[in-house]
């Protein structure tokens, strides 16, 4: 599992990032940092949207899945982001996106 911590908001520092990945105690886990958001505009632009910044973003790719100059298109994929450019029909919230993202990885992962 790769999680990018973005710096989309001020309060995005790499200290509140560091605090964050303590959610995380798994070693198949491997977490960035990213200040200059290149990660976000690169899954961005694997979804069609270049120029753009993802983030808020769940991503998922099939095993076996070759990684280029862009990451490929994901399986599947849901956001938090309410900009108009991401696709309405991912957008989950709160209980709605908990309850997707677990539905999501026992279909891919079971």
């Amino acid at each position: 599992m790769l999680v990018v911590w973005i710096a989309m908001m001020r309060k995005d520092t790499y200290e509140a990032a560091r605090k964050a990945a303590s959610k995380f105690n798994d070693k198949r886990v491997r977490e960035f940092y990213d200040a200059q958001k290149a990660a976000g505009k690169m899954f961005a632009g694997s979804l069609g949207h270049k120029g753009r910044i993802a983030w808020d973003f769940y991503l998922f790719y099939p095993v076996g899945s070759e990684w280029m100059h862009l990451p490929p298109e994901p399986e599947v994929f849901m956001h938090r982001l309410r900009e108009g450019w991401a696709d309405r029909n991912r957008l989950f919230e709160k209980d709605k996106l908990t309850e997707q993202l677990t539905r999501t990885m026992h279909s891919l992962f079971s």
